[in-house]
């Protein structure tokens, strides 16, 4: 930082520390102060830790609620604390976690005083202008408290713009800290904390469905995070090749209105398999990290980067001529050259070389396609020439072949993506899209006009019969209180917001509509839901019959609260809060099944839409919504009961409070939700497509193992698909001991190919029709150790070796090639040796015929504990036994039949030399 930057900051921390010790003199202390400022500072910690995280290196902490709270019921020195404590936690758990936020020392210490500085002097306006008040209701402390959240928010974020002006110089414009949005969400917060004060006034209890809001708020603020994460690439940290491709595409349809210049870079790292074979592919992905980073590092603010590929890099510079596009790839090129990545757990480092080409709209394309079509052509120049160089796709003849790579390079070319422009997708009181005409599934219901008009007319008469029984059994409500409810109600449903899965609404009247229930019953909540039906039909213009439908559904709703809670007595002790909260939420949540079911219903006999498909993807999600809005209905209840008239204030804040998330949701949403669709119906896609291929590589994998084991029966001209014979023992054996699927897979490879090795034995030797001599006997015994070493040099098979090794060694120690002996043998192994020789005894041999299965069956006791693991030979006995003939087949059978020929078939004594 400059010398400016440290002179401020220092500045900023020497005026907290002297706010900070003139509160610690003028500190005097109480037993409910100290009650009051241990609550606050475990929620604001807690609120200090779990932060909304946004694009452009934002963050949203709903800390400032509860501090402001404090500034308005702490002293000074309480208030210090308040706003230190937090900080200081959050600080000493980024550390641990050794984060890169908060990773410049002194970041947080100016933080914190800021804070300070900003809550004295918000303290200070509030007590000179209210005086020292305990319970903020009249005017004069209301108006003192939002004069000095104005101060605080004021006062924060221009020590912070200067901050940021001097030190990184951003200008208070392009940091965004004065931006109207960023200042209206932290003014909101500090409203809040307002509310809160007032409620804890009354009872610390009555904060809880206060906050609930935040929440909301909280998931609002989040989505850009979610966003923003769906569309990095998380290796590099730079965008995804999708999310590149659509600001490409932007960038370019900017370019051709405005006729301005374009240039994109195509970057790709020389040799990287190389790094992964030398020191593995986590230090490969270290190099990609990397370069990615310097990458990032080496753009302008309004330069655009991405991951295009495996070790590809993609770059678009707006405003960018040719010379100053292959400056910017030059420097690039340097730095990566000249920099050395870390390769763990090697001491040595790693040092990689970057290939790039260069081309440049209108130049060399005019399509974003077209572009990076030529720039990547570039990249191959580039590399033909020697690699580590900077080419331009105007510099390459159009004669140049580029047949012949360098082995490095791809095998094949990398796909590009399309850049069609996203579908258009209507914001928050713009017109809803118009639905899909999709081919109804046979099993929807059909629209029926009579069904739909006796829902209809019984919902009405139902809303109309519990209105006149509430009337009837009275008291009825006082006029007064009817005024307030219609007056919140009215505020509340005016700012409404569309809601995104459908051509319902969404307002933060259903809460005003459950307080009417508590405060005043049925009667309440029949005025107040004609007057949101009637708000709703000057909106939307909707039938009469609908406007009728919506009424009557919100009574039969509203009547869920009355009847699970009851009205709020006049004497309402707040120590029943926790056993009210729990009836009220337990009353939103029949709110909402009553609601919402009513309104899917009738939509699916409009329709002809199946009910319960229907209301999962309409309303389903608005559970939570439902049960926060319920708490704040119990809010304004409490708060008008406790606060009369005065508290009118403190609701309103809170209901705009809750409008303005709906609307931070709605907003930060409406395109996510078109653009996650859209994403997840290509993954889909792409999933079946892997699955496909998948599903066909298996295939040919088996057909390859069965063509690989036939060429080596092709070998011996006296059996006939004895290896898949064994194959399938093998198989069996897997099965009953309980092996695993991708070890029965093996061993059913391995069954195939036992016999492998016999590729390398001589034909002269095979075809022997008499008895081996003892040299030709060891030479056949090498076809195990062939087969192995076949199979070491294959990395597909390699895990097969061991098996084809030792399927002819014995338990007892005296077996081939390397005498091992129990369990030192592979348990595959140890499977292959036993159902080779069951099917070399069921099959016809030259020295004997194949034997029946009673005598398999005894031979295999014979030579269990010596030939043959005990354990496997008992599984095949059984086997054997309950399978009986159906599994066992004489392969030499097939030879006969196939040759014509009769009798006992010649086949040379592999296994009795003389």
């Amino acid at each position: 930082m400059s010398r400016r930057a440290w002179l401020y900051i220092v500045c900023v921390w020497l005026t907290g520390i002297a706010v900070s010790t003139y509160a610690l003199l003028s500190f005097s202390l109480s037993q409910a102060d100290l009650l009051t400022f241990g609550c606050l500072v475990i929620l604001a910690t807690l609120a200090q830790l779990y932060a909304a995280r946004a694009p452009g290196h934002q963050s949203y902490h709903f800390t400032p609620v509860l501090i402001f709270a404090g500034v308005l019921v702490l002293s000074p020195l309480l208030v210090v604390l308040l706003v230190a404590i937090p900080h200081l936690v959050e600080w000493g758990k980024e550390r641990w976690a050794k984060s890169a936020r908060l990773r410049n020392w002194y970041l947080q210490p100016f933080n914190i005083a800021t804070h300070i500085l900003a809550a004295a002097l918000a303290q200070w306006a509030f007590v000179a202008v209210a005086g020292n008040v305990t319970l903020i209701v009249s005017p004069r402390p209301l108006i003192a408290a939002v004069g000095a959240s104005v101060i605080y928010l004021l006062l924060n974020h221009t020590l912070v713009g200067i901050a940021v002006l001097t030190a990184r110089r951003v200008s208070l414009h392009d940091s965004g800290i004065l931006n109207v949005e960023n200042l209206l969400t932290d003014w909101i917060l500090l409203l809040m904390g307002v509310t809160v004060a007032v409620l804890w006034a009354v009872h610390p209890l009555l904060i809880l469905p206060a906050l609930a809001p935040i929440l909301l708020i909280y998931q609002a603020l989040k989505v850009p995070q979610l966003k923003m994460e769906a569309s990095t690439d998380s290796k590099t940290g730079l965008w995804n090749a999708r999310h590149f491709g659509q600001l490409f595409g932007a960038e370019m349809q900017r370019a051709q209105r405005f006729s301005r210049p374009l240039a994109l870079i195509m970057a790709d790292l020389d040799l990287l398999r190389n790094v992964n074979n030398t020191y593995g592919h986590l230090a490969g992905d270290a190099v990609l990290a990397g370069v990615g980073k310097i990458i990032h590092s080496s753009l302008r603010e309004y330069d655009t980067a991405g991951r295009f590929g495996g070790e590809e890099f993609t770059i678009a510079l707006p405003e960018t001529e040719l010379e100053e596009a292959r400056k910017i790839a030059e420097r690039i090129r340097a730095t990566v050259e000249n920099t050395e990545f870390p390769a763990a757990p090697s001491s040595t480092p790693i040092h990689v070389t970057m290939s790039f080409g260069v081309a440049c709209y209108p130049q060399d394309g005019v399509t974003p396609t077209d572009l990076i079509h030529q720039a990547d052509i570039a990249v191959y120049q580039a590399k033909l020439q020697g690699r580590n160089r900077v080419a331009c796709a105007r510099d390459i003849p159009h004669s140049a072949k580029l047949e012949f790579m360098p082995q490095d390079d791809r095998l094949t070319a990398p796909s590009i993506p399309e850049f069609t422009p996203r579908p258009e997708i209507p914001l928050p009181g713009g017109e809803p899209p118009k639905p899909e005409r999709v081919k109804p599934s046979p099993a929807a219901p059909k629209r029926n006009p009579v069904y739909f008009a006796a829902l209809v007319a019984l919902v009405i008469a139902a809303g109309s019969l519990v209105t006149m029984v509430g009337l009837a059994r009275g008291p009825l409500p006082e006029i007064v209180t009817i005024g307030v409810l219609l007056g919140l109600a009215l505020v509340a449903q005016l700012p409404q917001v569309k809601n995104l899965y459908g051509e319902s609404s969404v307002s933060v009247s259903m809460a005003i509509n459950f307080a009417a229930a508590l405060l005043a019953g049925i009667p309440a909540v029949a005025a107040v839901s004609a007057l949101i039906a009637l708000v709703h039909y000057l909106q939307r213009r909707p039938l009469a019959y609908r406007t009728g439908y919506n009424w009557a559904t919100h009574v039969l709703a509203g009547s869920a609260p009355v009847l699970v809670v009851g009205r709020i007595p006049n004497s309402f002790q707040p120590l029943e809060f926790l056993w009210l909260t729990g009836l009220v939420t337990a009353a939103g949540l029949a709110f909402y099944l009553i609601e919402t079911g009513l309104i899917a219903a009738g939509i699916s006999s409009a329709e002809g839409i199946r009910l319960i498909p229907g209301w999962r993807k309409r309303y389903q999600w608005l559970a939570p919504h439902y049960v926060v809005l319920s708490l704040l209905g119990l809010f304004i209840a409490v708060a008008y009961m406790s606060l009369d008239l005065p508290g009118i204030v403190v609701v309103l804040t809170s209901a705009f409070m809750l409008s303005y998330a709906q609307k931070q949701y709605t907003d930060h949403t409406a395109q996510s939700i078109g653009e996650l669709r859209r994403m997840n119906q290509e993954l889909e896609i792409a999933n079946r497509h892997i699955l496909d291929a998948n599903k066909t590589i298996h295939q040919m994998n088996d057909e390859l193992f069965l063509t690989l084991s036939k060429i080596i029966d092709a070998r011996d001209p006296y059996v006939l698909g004895h290896a898949i014979q064994v194959a399938k023992y093998a198989t069996s054996v897997a099965k009953e001991i309980g092996l695993p699927p991708e070890r029965i897979t093996q061993i059913h490879q391995a069954g195939l190919l036992h016999d492998i090795g016999k590729i390398g034995i001589s034909e002269e030797i095979l075809h022997k029709p008499a008895k081996l001599t003892g040299l030709e006997y060891e030479k056949v015994k090498a076809h195990t150790t062939i087969g192995s070493d076949f199979l070491q040099t294959s990395a597909l098979l390699r895990q097969l070796a061991p098996f084809i090794r030792g399927h002819h060694e014995y338990w007892n120690g005296k077996g081939y090639p390397d005498g091992l002996a129990g369990e030192e043998i592979p348990l595959e192994a140890r499977i292959l040796a036993v159902c080779d020789a069951v099917e070399s005894m069921a099959s016809d041999r030259p020295y004997h015929r194949a034997l029946g299965l009673d005598e398999i069956i005894a031979e295999i006791h014979r030579c269990a504990g010596k030939q043959f693991d005990p354990h496997i030979a008992g599984v095949c006995v059984r086997i054997l036994r309950r399978e009986g003939s159906g599994l066992v087949v004489n392969s030499a059978r097939g030879v006969a039949r196939q040759n014509g020929e009769r009798g006992v078939i010649r086949y040379n004594a592999l296994f009795a030399p003389v």
